[in-house]
């Protein structure tokens, strides 16, 4: 798991010294939360979650799409 950790960390243009803290930190706690929480403290957005509740604004109801 952790070279694909890197791998994104990388693709999603975080810096190399910023890759080395952020699995240093969560070496032995190594989670997709934990990461991002760590990305966050860092100025980064979240890369491996995903606030379910930040798209309540995207509810649509079925009955509000008749012809």
């Amino acid at each position: 798991m952790q070279l694909s950790v890197i791998y994104e960390l990388r693709a999603n243009n975080v810096k190399e010294e910023d890759i080395e803290t952020i699995m240093e930190k969560v070496k032995n706690r190594l989670s997709e939360e934990n990461i991002d929480i760590e990305l966050q403290k860092l100025g980064y957005p979240k890369i491996f979650t995903v606030d379910y509740d930040d798209y309540n604004e995207f509810d649509y109801d079925d009955e509000d799409d008749r012809y």
